[in-house]
């Protein structure tokens, strides 16, 4: 599952709060680490602008990001009772049950705020919850959150490729290629939707048009440990000892922990 945070730009706030408190008002002195004075910050500024929603929600995730989720919850029930504000809301509290390793309630809350706001929900929100739906094996109903992503997102190349992963994993392979096909009209340099399209090829038989496909994702991405790996064994395959075993030592030198290569390098040596 890929990791992904629903903190917003949280470094730039460490200096940015605490501008509004008033200075003749005597504060108590902050715990040393950044996050920490960040939290007094924002805690002082709030105690002047109490109605400051979008502060009070980057309080939330700084409480978080600080293990304090007694506290993060607090704000959320302060901010689920603004009209509007309840995604935000189901956001804190989506992602403090994932910091505690509840995957089950993090999906209920984050798909809750996901069918309220549908397509004006946040990018990153939607492809974690996607994620962690096709880390439990649900593979069709992730590709509902990572289509619903593609669509918020119209240049991202990761949104029709993670559908295309998960419609490969549920065996509807033309759907798959159709996925893959879109994350490189979108993204002509996205290395890793020409090597799914290889690997589809390859399990067809089809080493040569296969092998297209990993020259095409070499050369959009030159140190790519993967694409040289597959080219390397699809050369291997159609013959080409000398050039195999130069992909597979290129992909070793951009993987150092590499057992697949290693050992087919080691075999083909052999030979």
């Amino acid at each position: 599952m890929n990791t992904r945070h629903l903190l917003w730009a949280l470094p730039a706030l460490l200096c940015a709060c605490g501008q509004q408190a008033d200075p003749g008002k005597q504060q108590p002195a902050p715990a040393a680490d950044s996050l920490a004075v960040a939290i007094h910050n924002m805690r002082t500024d709030l105690a002047v602008q109490p109605n400051d929603l979008n502060l009070r929600v980057w309080l939330a995730n700084a409480l978080i990001e600080h293990n304090e989720f007694a506290a993060a919850d607090s704000q959320a029930a302060i901010i689920a009772q603004a009209p509007g504000k309840l995604p935000q809301a189901l956001y804190i509290r989506g992602l403090i049950a994932l910091r505690q390793q509840d995957t089950v309630k993090s999906i209920e809350l984050l798909t809750s705020a996901i069918h309220i706001r549908q397509d004006s929900s946040e990018y990153e929100v939607v492809m974690l919850t996607a994620d962690m739906i096709a880390a439990l094996g649900s593979y069709e109903n992730a590709t509902n959150y990572y289509r619903l992503a593609a669509r918020i997102d119209s240049s991202s190349a990761e949104a029709p490729f993670l559908t295309g992963e998960c419609l490969e994993k549920a065996g509807k392979i033309p759907e798959a290629w159709d996925e893959f096909s879109e994350a490189i009209r979108r993204n002509p340099a996205y290395a890793p939707a020409y090597i799914a399209i290889g690997n589809l090829l390859a399990a067809q038989g089809n080493a040569k048009d296969a092998l297209v496909s990993y020259n095409m994702a070499a050369k959009a991405d030159p140190t790519n440990a993967d694409a040289f790996y597959r080219r390397g064994k699809t050369l291997l395959q159609l013959g080409n000892k000398a050039a195999g075993l130069d992909d597979l030592t290129k992909a070793l030198s951009f993987r150092k922990n590499f057992p697949e290569a290693q050992h087919l390098l080691d075999s083909a040596k052999n030979l």
